[in-house]
């Protein structure tokens, strides 16, 4: 593909600047958390601005509260993204998977969506979708609907009701959504299924709904305290068996556990392993981890003074030391990187699960940079160096053989589009700015 300068090389640097900081920042911190090189994710939320200490320990983000639509749209026609936006873009500069919760709830949805008729509902839940979509087009995942069991959307009957499925209001939920998030892995969501064998079955029926036509990329099981604390092992064990039947990846989406060290420690050490190891669990969410910040009490995991209780040092020891089952295990990959630089001094860095791996300085033709590993987890092609006359195009990076090209790939922090870096949906070769190209788990 040819590229287009529609910008001089002075402003593109002032533009990309910004976009420079957080990988700078990101790359100092890489190799401390948790699950780098994982086949799964160990992520948490983000309430407002970011902690110092995020990319310290997890690898994935989810909003706490700001993706709701009651926080989004308080006002109708009055939209407010300041907090979702630094919760994305903290995870895009970071390259860390990003899942926005919720577009469907039945609660903190806004008030004045009462008042509305039906027609008027359907119209404003379908347009919080796409300006989302829109507005955060290279998100990851979706809890499209959250907890349809237990608190399901007051205008439900506007969005199709029971219907013919029972779950039409939910089957017309991720049409909508899938409509206008079509590069977006989307889920459903709720709580009390890792521990009510009756609350599963009714869940695993609106999943086989909407599996059956094609609108769901997986299945969210919250895992609260209540739900979690004194629950049997085996129950745990059973349920996760149980769910996985429905063939579709289960992501643990809301994980705490309560009580003193002692007792936290102990809840930890024996039910994370049996979450964390099941092979059709594909990644774990924490909900919250700092004192004073978590929605229940003794359920977080860094004290105020910055200290690490000891639930915290035991999951971060065990989780790296662990081989999580569904991952890559030790597999080595032939990886190949085809790419070049329009000066020949272009710099690029392969990274895997967040860690740097491999870095290459490229000629102006397009070259093959090979590199072999048996590390598991997200992969990017980073640019680094960024500086008038140098741009980077990417054909494409293969794995064993199989290859993925860059153009069909959403995420891309470094192409320069709606004038800005990383500003459209990705979808590029080109790297203009110091940025990276996803290319997926390996």
């Amino acid at each position: 593909m040819k590229t287009s300068k529609i910008f001089n090389a002075m402003s593109r640097a002032a533009v990309c600047a910004t976009a420079t900081l957080g990988l700078l920042g990101s790359a100092g911190l890489a190799h401390a958390q948790i699950a780098v090189g994982k086949s799964k994710f160990l992520g948490n939320i983000i309430a407002g601005n970011p902690p110092g200490n995020f990319s310290a320990y997890w690898n994935q983000v989810s909003p706490e509260n700001a993706g709701k639509w009651e926080s989004v749209e308080p006002v109708r026609g009055q939209m407010n993204w300041g907090q979702l936006d630094q919760a994305y873009n903290h995870a895009r500069s970071n390259g860390f998977p990003f899942k926005q919760h919720t577009f469907v709830w039945g609660s903190q949805e806004p008030r004045w969506i009462g008042s509305l008729g039906a027609q008027q509902q359907a119209e404003e839940v379908e347009d919080f979708m796409r300006q989302y979509c829109q507005r955060y087009p290279q998100t990851q995942y979706i809890d499209v609907v959250n907890e349809p069991l237990h608190q399901p959307a007051s205008y439900r009957e506007a969005l199709g009701g029971a219907g013919s499925t029972g779950w039409d209001w939910i089957v017309w939920s991720f049409q909508k959504a899938r409509q206008h998030c079509p590069n977006a892995r989307l889920l459903i969501n709720e709580y009390g299924i890792i521990n009510d064998a009756n609350a599963l079955n009714r869940y695993k029926g609106i999943v086989n709904i909407l599996k059956s036509r094609g609108l769901i990329d997986g299945v969210g099981i919250q895992s609260h305290y209540f739900s979690m604390d004194n629950l049997a092992p085996a129950t745990i064990t059973q349920n996760l068996d149980s769910l996985a039947q429905a063939g579709l990846p289960i992501y643990v989406s809301e994980l705490d556990m309560t009580g003193d060290d002692a007792t936290q420690l102990a809840r930890y050490r024996e039910k994370f392993p049996l979450l964390w190891t099941h092979p059709a669990v594909a990644g774990v969410t924490l909900w919250g981890y700092l004192e004073g910040q978590t929605w229940v009490a003794n359920s977080h995991l860094v004290r105020r003074d910055g200290s690490e209780r000891p639930a915290l040092t035991w999951l971060a020891n065990y989780v790296r030391s662990s081989n999580p089952g569904g991952g890559g295990g030790t597999t080595s990959k032939s990886i190949v990187v085809r790419a070049r630089g329009t000066s020949g001094q272009e710099r690029v860095t392969l990274r895997i699960g967040g860690t740097a791996v491999q870095s290459w300085t490229l000629g102006r033709t397009m070259t093959n940079y090979t590199f072999t590993t048996s590390l598991s987890g997200g992969s990017t092609v980073e640019f680094t160096n960024d500086a008038a006359g140098r741009d980077v195009q990417v054909d494409y990076l293969s794995v064993n053989g199989n290859v993925r090209q860059a153009e069909n790939q959403t995420y891309n922090t470094g192409v320069y589009q709606n004038g800005r870096c990383g500003g459209g949906s990705g979808r590029s070769e080109w790297l203009h700015c110091n940025g990276a190209i996803g290319f997926g788990d390996l």
